[in-house]
């Protein structure tokens, strides 16, 4: 559920990618699918942080926890097969959007314990 996030709309001071994201969409063919809806959804978040859908806190994988000590959690669909997903930090000139990963469904299902 999105607990009425959808209700605000607020650009956030940056969108920063982790470091192994960073490296994996930098392998990608310039005119790649994938390239493509991805800097759709960094174009979305950075006109709107609360663009995708918050994730409750029980619902947080542990490898996220583990690796990103996050304390919130969102998820953006890119299409229909495809997601992103992304936590709120504040930095020094207010709340930046960090892009964790880019996971098809199948992979979301299995990092969320959905299959």
């Amino acid at each position: 559920m999105n607990c009425g996030a959808s209700n605000l709309k607020r650009a956030p001071s940056s969108v920063k990618a982790d470091p192994d994201l960073v490296r994996f969409i930098s392998s990608l063919k310039e005119k790649s699918y994938l390239l493509k809806i991805f800097n759709k959804g960094l174009d979305k978040l950075k006109e709107n942080m609360f663009a995708g859908d918050k994730i409750e806190k029980k619902k947080f994988p542990k490898h996220y926890v583990q690796k990103f000590q996050i304390n919130n959690l969102y998820k953006l669909n890119l299409n229909s097969r495809y997601r992103l997903t992304y936590t709120l930090i504040g930095d020094k000139s207010g709340v930046a959007v960090v892009v964790l990963e880019v996971l098809d469904h199948k992979e979301y299902e299995k990092r969320f314990g959905y299959s």
